[in-house]
């Protein structure tokens, strides 16, 4: 299952590991020296999609890819089952590092595939959950070796993680929605007098439909096409109080080509006309 090497951070190497295989899922415990832990991508020997949960007790660091993730305590990290991984320990109180390590036969749960196939949450309810489930289809006496029990305890931590992700992923989404919403909004403030500023452009630039983009605004009450002209006409007025241009050159410089449409917003913005 671990297709794992282990490399310590000095000549001190202690390791001990409980492990179980139940079918086509297994659990390990380590406790063992600081050091990197690796595991070769791609599923050698394992029949079937499966999926690798980590559980860690103590500090580490968390390679998949490029991409690199601190772990704390009670971090749970879930990767796909293809993916190969590095994780770099750090020593606990004990001098040691412990962590579980489990592969759970099955699909893998539907966010990954959003996340690029890694995803980790801090959840101490959720650390204690797995790790007391595994604890279940350990060996007695720590023998290595299958084991069978009646529960199906790794079905249980499949359905555990996969909706655990799931209720972050919604309650998560809202939050992204609206760090998205001002990141837009300042675009819309630096690019005024693009005549071609509207939802086309806005949906290239941040790579997301123009339906997506729509109901961003609608969810934070706001209006696109409003926020674009009060962008524009707020633009406009700073330029024509400080004086130096006609007023007329401004209009069309700000993405207005109907002098009568600004007109008509400004004073409708403002509460008057515009004084150069």
């Amino acid at each position: 299952m671990l297709r794992a090497a282990f490399e310590p951070d000095g000549g001190d190497f202690r390791a001990a590991i409980r492990f179980s295989i139940v079918g086509s899922s297994g659990a390990a415990h380590l406790r063992i020296t600081p050091g990197v832990l690796t595991r070769r991508s791609g599923r050698d020997g394992v029949a079937g999609p499966h999926f690798l949960v980590l559980v860690l007790r103590g500090n580490g660091l968390l390679t998949v890819g490029e991409a690199g993730r601190p772990l704390s305590p009670s971090s749970v990290a879930v990767i796909g089952g293809d993916l190969g991984f590095s994780l770099a320990l750090s020593a606990g109180e004990s001098g040691s590092c412990e962590l579980d390590l489990l592969q759970v036969a099955g699909a893998e749960p539907p966010v990954l595939a959003k996340a690029s196939g890694v995803a980790v949450t801090a959840s101490t309810s959720l650390a204690d959950y797995i790790v007391g489930l595994a604890e279940l289809v350990r060996p007695e006496g720590g023998d290595i070796g299958p084991c069978q029990r009646d529960i199906p305890i790794f079905d249980y931590i499949g359905v555990a993680i996969g909706d655990y992700l799931t209720q972050e992923e919604r309650e998560e989404g809202p939050r992204r929605d609206h760090g998205l919403y001002h990141r837009i909004r300042a675009f819309i403030a630096r690019n005024v007098k693009n005549q071609a500023l509207g939802a086309d452009l806005l949906a290239r630039e941040f790579a997301i439909s123009k339906r997506k983009l729509y109901s961003i605004f609608y969810d934070s009450r706001a209006s696109l096409h409003e926020t674009i002209m009060t962008a524009r006409l707020e633009a406009a007025r700073r330029e024509i109080e400080a004086g130096g241009q006609k007023v007329a050159s401004v209009i069309l410089d700000h993405g207005f080509s109907n002098p009568s449409t600004f007109y008509r917003n400004y004073k409708r913005h403002f509460g008057r006309v515009p004084r150069a």
